[in-house]
């Protein structure tokens, strides 16, 4: 029982004796204190009765107010979700209300043709007029066109080769036996398509590279004697023969190196006694293969 209720108790026990008229026997007493006591539990099972059901209200209405909680919290993310989505909406809209397509430019000016003869000129345009967007599409169609120019047939280029000692000439596979090819102090000249890809030389040393004597020199002009090409360290050599080494399109092995520079000491840089005098371009230079000795075979592609 609780202390207050002892306490309560007790007052009121007080209160009915003092309040009595006259003394009361024992009995009267003992019966009087029963009466209080059974009101008094009477009042406590009340009291209980009404505190649990008060805790049981509590309860439910915690339980209520958590459910009530946890709804609005589910509220609150649903509102958080459908605010970011439309805030991507918009996000989209802005983006397809921005979106531009491209669109090509005119074309420039066409450029300078390639070649004097059989040449190409190009001219250009770009997609930005106004370019592509916020994902809008690229220009169709192509950004460059081209067309032929200077279309009439090209003049022949002419090529001026020697070599010490015995000199052979393929033009794009074919050989070519121009006078002086075996005569090492003889200039061989011969007219070449200006179409030609490939020019190749084989060139046997007859002394067995006594003296250094061993070389191959050249060029090909354009008919306005301008340079096209001339015999330098681009031209590729081997001193082994390969089948097809002379024709377009040969793929050289490991055989083949850069061609080797005789340096300007070679006779035939210095003398004025041979035919390579008389080869027009002041960039030819004197070629050879690894060894000094046998027979080269040097190729240049144009």
């Amino acid at each position: 029982m609780p202390s207050f209720l002892r306490v309560a108790i007790i007052l009121a026990i007080f209160v009915v004796l003092a309040s009595s008229e006259g003394v009361q026997t024992n009995e009267e007493i003992t019966e009087d204190l029963e009466d209080l006591l059974h009101t008094s539990m009477s009042s406590i099972v009340s009291l209980n009765d009404l505190v649990t059901e008060l805790t049981g209200r509590i309860s439910h209405l915690a339980l209520s107010f958590s459910d009530m909680q946890l709804e609005a919290n589910k509220r609150h993310l649903e509102v958080d979700n459908l605010t970011r989505e439309l805030s991507e909406v918009k996000e989209q809209l802005k983006v397809l209300q921005d979106r531009q397509d491209g669109t090509w430019t005119e074309f420039g000016d066409w450029s300078e043709c390639s070649a004097e003869c059989g040449g190409t000129q190009r001219r250009t345009r770009t997609c930005t007029n106004p370019a592509p967007a916020n994902g809008g599409d690229d220009c169709e169609g192509e950004a460059e066109e081209t067309r032929e120019c200077n279309a009439g047939e090209c003049e022949p280029y002419t090529m001026y080769i020697t070599c010490d000692d015995y000199l052979k000439i393929y033009i794009d596979g074919a050989e070519k036996r121009p006078s002086g090819i075996e005569l090492w102090t003889s200039l061989s000249t011969l007219e070449i398509p200006a179409s030609t890809t490939t020019i190749a030389v084989a060139c046997t040393d007859n002394q067995g590279g006594s003296h250094g004597a061993c070389g191959i020199i050249g060029s090909v002009q354009d008919s306005l004697r301008r340079d096209i090409i001339a015999t330098d360290s681009s031209w590729s050599c081997s001193d082994h023969w390969e089948s097809g080494w002379q024709l377009p399109g040969f793929t050289e092995g490991s055989n083949w190196r850069h061609a080797r520079d005789q340096g300007d000491g070679h006779h035939m840089l210095r003398s004025r006694d041979g035919g390579w005098k008389d080869i027009p371009s002041p960039n030819k230079r004197v070629i050879w293969g690894t060894t000094g000795v046998g027979t080269v075979y040097c190729r240049k592609t144009l």
